[in-house]
């Protein structure tokens, strides 16, 4: 019975003596959990973070400080939980700051890469629209290319075209002058023929087609009379010979080669002979004056040709009558043609 409050007196002696430790316990853990918090203010990307459950965090540590015995163990509990809690909201709201700051990032990123998509797309319509713009001018400079060779070849082919039918005129021209200068040349040796035939005082008879006798037409018109005032007299009975208008180039008093042999002939038949007298007359195409200037220069390229042929220029007269003395009606071509001529008298 005596052994009871002792056994309670011992027990008590243990408990007393171990407070002490189990308060260094606390205060120790209170210390580590106190020093985590302050690692976590000083953190400087964790610092200003988790506010509020930093805040839980030291109220734990208080209460764990000043917790008694028998609840210290769940002060301890509460107090490492709500300071893990602090530092996984810091690093919690860390990372959404990061996520925030990497979702801006890459806003700016889709932004700036929308901005260089438009500006490339912007080139290539820019590129496009001038491709198109160069295309169509090609087409527009090969149209207008197309056409001004059209119309080249038009004007070609109508300058041809004109240039085939002014050869064509001026070869029939030719022909008809080559016909007339071969039948020119025809009757002028008809005409040498008939000549070599007659006697110096022959008969009339006539020399050339266009001759309808010997003697030469009648002058009997005022107009002839005036002409003629200071011509030579012609002789009458008297061989005469006609050179038509085609022993001339057109429009000249030049002799043609057909020309040139039918004077020859008349040279070589009359040249000791008598006086020769040389008419030159035209149709009434043109002026008076230039009329007369031309069978004047007519008559005058034919005594040059005679005395070139060595007939002598004191036995010859040559003069020009102009229009005045026509043979056949100048109304028509056959006519004027007649009355274009060189009459050759001979003594």
């Amino acid at each position: 019975m005596n052994l009871r409050p002792a056994t309670l007196s011992l027990t008590l002696c243990l408990a007393l003596a171990t407070l002490p430790v189990l308060a260094q316990d606390a205060n120790a853990d209170a210390a580590r959990l106190a020093a985590d918090i302050a690692a976590l203010d000083q953190d400087p990307s964790l610092g200003d973070l988790a506010g509020l459950e930093r805040l839980k965090a030291r109220q734990a540590i208080a209460v764990l400080q000043a917790a008694r015995s028998r609840d210290r163990e769940h002060a301890l509990f509460l107090a490492e939980r709500w300071v893990q809690a602090a530092q996984a909201a810091a690093q919690a709201e860390s990372l959404q700051r990061q996520s925030v700051q990497l979702d801006r990032e890459r806003d700016q990123i889709m932004v700036e890469a929308s901005r260089r998509d438009a500006e490339l797309a912007r080139h290539e319509a820019d590129r496009l629209r001038l491709q198109s713009l160069a295309r169509e001018e090609e087409a527009e400079r090969l149209a207008e290319t197309n056409e001004a060779e059209r119309l080249a070849g038009v004007a070609s082919t109508e300058a041809a075209n004109a240039q085939a039918a002014q050869a064509r005129k001026l070869a029939d021209a030719r022909a008809r002058e080559t016909a007339l200068a071969r039948k020119e040349a025809e009757l002028a040796a008809a005409v040498a023929a008939d000549s070599m035939s007659t006697p110096a005082t022959g008969s009339n008879k006539p020399a050339t087609a266009s001759a309808t006798a010997s003697n030469p037409p009648p002058r009997t018109s005022a107009t002839a009379s005036a002409t003629t005032a200071s011509a030579p007299p012609i002789p009458t009975g008297r061989p005469f010979f006609t050179l038509a208008g085609t022993a001339f180039a057109t429009g000249r008093a030049t002799l043609t080669p057909a020309g040139q042999l039918s004077v020859q002939r008349i040279a070589a038949k009359f040249a000791p002979r008598g006086a020769i007298y040389i008419e030159g007359h035209t149709d009434s195409q043109g002026s008076d004056a230039a009329n007369l200037s031309l069978s004047r220069q007519r008559a005058e390229a034919v005594r040059q040709a005679l005395i070139s042929h060595g007939v002598a220029g004191s036995r010859i007269r040559a003069t020009g009558r102009g229009e005045t003395i026509p043979v056949a009606d100048n109304g028509s071509e056959p006519g004027r043609a007649r009355n274009r001529r060189v009459e050759i008298f001979v003594e």
